[in-house]
Protein backbone atom coordinates (compact mmCIF):
# COMPACT_ATOMS: atom_id res chain seq x y z
CA UNK A 1 0.00 0.00 0.00
CA UNK A 2 0.88 3.15 -0.84
CA UNK A 3 0.32 6.21 0.72
CA UNK A 4 0.83 10.10 0.42
CA UNK A 5 0.63 11.72 3.50
CA UNK A 6 0.61 16.11 2.32
CA UNK A 7 0.82 18.87 4.67
CA UNK A 8 0.21 22.32 3.20
CA UNK A 9 2.43 24.79 4.39
CA UNK A 10 2.92 27.63 2.35
CA UNK A 11 4.90 30.66 4.20
CA UNK A 12 2.46 33.83 2.87
CA UNK A 13 -0.23 33.57 5.51
CA UNK A 14 -1.42 36.93 6.13
CA UNK A 15 -4.29 36.98 9.01
CA UNK A 16 -1.33 35.76 10.98
CA UNK A 17 2.35 35.91 9.39
CA UNK A 18 4.38 32.55 9.34
CA UNK A 19 1.94 30.97 11.02
CA UNK A 20 2.77 27.39 10.01
CA UNK A 21 6.06 28.19 11.98
CA UNK A 22 4.84 29.87 14.92
CA UNK A 23 5.11 27.98 18.41
CA UNK A 24 2.45 26.14 19.77
CA UNK A 25 2.92 24.51 23.06
CA UNK A 26 6.37 24.09 22.47
CA UNK A 27 6.60 22.89 18.88
CA UNK A 28 5.83 24.48 15.80
CA UNK A 29 2.55 24.49 14.56
CA UNK A 30 3.69 22.40 11.45
CA UNK A 31 5.28 19.67 13.09
CA UNK A 32 2.16 18.41 15.20
CA UNK A 33 0.91 17.12 11.83
CA UNK A 34 4.36 15.80 10.69
CA UNK A 35 4.57 13.69 14.50
CA UNK A 36 0.91 13.17 14.13
CA UNK A 37 1.08 10.78 10.65
CA UNK A 38 4.94 9.41 11.94
CA UNK A 39 3.11 7.67 15.09
CA UNK A 40 0.18 6.10 12.56
CA UNK A 41 -0.03 2.27 11.85
CA UNK A 42 0.47 3.21 8.59
CA UNK A 43 3.75 4.75 8.46
CA UNK A 44 5.02 2.72 10.96
CA UNK A 45 4.59 -0.30 8.49
CA UNK A 46 6.41 1.76 6.20
CA UNK A 47 3.10 2.42 3.96
CA UNK A 48 3.11 5.96 4.20
CA UNK A 49 5.49 8.99 3.19
CA UNK A 50 5.12 12.06 5.04
CA UNK A 51 6.00 15.04 2.85
CA UNK A 52 5.42 18.88 3.67
CA UNK A 53 4.84 20.69 0.52
CA UNK A 54 6.44 24.55 0.89
CA UNK A 55 7.32 27.39 -0.88
CA UNK A 56 10.10 28.42 1.82
CA UNK A 57 13.00 27.08 2.31
CA UNK A 58 12.78 28.51 6.19
CA UNK A 59 10.18 26.01 6.25
CA UNK A 60 11.26 23.18 4.61
CA UNK A 61 14.67 23.00 7.18
CA UNK A 62 11.93 22.88 9.70
CA UNK A 63 9.60 20.62 8.67
CA UNK A 64 12.84 18.19 7.60
CA UNK A 65 14.01 18.82 11.30
CA UNK A 66 10.92 16.99 12.56
CA UNK A 67 10.92 13.92 10.27
CA UNK A 68 9.18 15.06 6.96
CA UNK A 69 10.53 14.71 3.68
CA UNK A 70 10.64 17.82 1.72
CA UNK A 71 11.50 16.71 -1.79
CA UNK A 72 10.70 19.72 -3.41
CA UNK A 73 9.62 23.77 -3.26
CA UNK A 74 6.39 24.36 -4.51
CA UNK A 75 6.09 27.05 -7.11
CA UNK A 76 5.31 30.47 -6.60
CA UNK A 77 2.59 30.32 -9.25
CA UNK A 78 0.27 27.94 -6.96
CA UNK A 79 1.39 29.50 -3.35
CA UNK A 80 -1.43 32.62 -3.16
CA UNK A 81 -3.97 32.81 -0.85
CA UNK A 82 -6.12 32.12 -3.84
CA UNK A 83 -3.83 29.12 -4.65
CA UNK A 84 -6.41 25.67 -4.48
CA UNK A 85 -5.99 22.34 -2.34
CA UNK A 86 -6.04 20.53 -6.05
CA UNK A 87 -2.91 22.78 -7.61
CA UNK A 88 -0.84 21.82 -4.43
CA UNK A 89 -1.86 18.15 -4.41
CA UNK A 90 -1.43 17.97 -8.14
CA UNK A 91 1.65 19.37 -8.33
CA UNK A 92 3.44 17.04 -6.00
CA UNK A 93 1.74 14.06 -7.26
CA UNK A 94 3.00 14.90 -10.14
CA UNK A 95 6.46 15.92 -9.45
CA UNK A 96 6.16 12.38 -7.27
CA UNK A 97 5.36 10.45 -10.95
CA UNK A 98 7.83 12.22 -13.00
CA UNK A 99 10.81 12.10 -10.59
CA UNK A 100 10.30 8.63 -8.77
CA UNK A 101 7.90 6.97 -10.60
CA UNK A 102 5.80 6.98 -7.46
CA UNK A 103 2.40 6.71 -7.40
CA UNK A 104 0.10 6.51 -4.55
CA UNK A 105 -3.07 4.57 -4.04
CA UNK A 106 -4.10 7.54 -1.44
CA UNK A 107 -3.70 11.01 -0.35
CA UNK A 108 -3.80 11.97 3.29
CA UNK A 109 -3.66 15.70 3.79
CA UNK A 110 -3.23 17.32 6.87
CA UNK A 111 -3.57 21.26 7.41
CA UNK A 112 -1.30 22.05 9.81
CA UNK A 113 -3.65 24.39 11.27
CA UNK A 114 -5.22 21.23 13.08
CA UNK A 115 -2.73 20.53 15.55
CA UNK A 116 -4.62 19.74 18.34
CA UNK A 117 -6.73 16.51 16.27
CA UNK A 118 -7.06 12.73 18.64
CA UNK A 119 -3.81 10.61 17.45
CA UNK A 120 -6.54 7.82 17.00
CA UNK A 121 -8.49 9.67 14.42
CA UNK A 122 -5.85 9.43 10.84
CA UNK A 123 -5.63 5.66 11.39
CA UNK A 124 -9.32 5.18 12.69
CA UNK A 125 -9.82 6.95 8.83
CA UNK A 126 -7.61 5.71 6.79
CA UNK A 127 -9.16 2.25 8.44
CA UNK A 128 -12.58 3.28 7.33
CA UNK A 129 -11.95 4.61 4.24
CA UNK A 130 -9.35 2.07 2.47
CA UNK A 131 -11.03 -0.61 1.09
CA UNK A 132 -14.72 1.09 1.05
CA UNK A 133 -16.82 2.42 -2.27
CA UNK A 134 -15.79 5.86 -1.13
CA UNK A 135 -13.13 7.67 -3.13
CA UNK A 136 -12.85 10.83 -0.90
CA UNK A 137 -13.08 10.92 3.03
CA UNK A 138 -13.13 14.70 5.14
CA UNK A 139 -13.52 14.83 8.87
CA UNK A 140 -15.64 17.67 10.75
CA UNK A 141 -16.54 18.42 13.93
CA UNK A 142 -19.91 20.60 15.33
CA UNK A 143 -19.20 23.95 16.35
CA UNK A 144 -21.25 26.02 19.03
CA UNK A 145 -21.12 29.17 16.43
CA UNK A 146 -20.58 29.64 13.00
CA UNK A 147 -16.44 31.28 12.37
Amino acid sequence: MKILCLIPARSGSKGIPHKNIKDFKGKPLLAWSIEQAKKTEYYKRGEMRVVVSTDSEEYKEIAKKWGAEVPFLRPTAISSDKSTDFEFIKHAFTWFYQNENYKPEYILHLRPTQPCRKESLIDDCLNQFIGSEFDSLRTVIPTEKTP
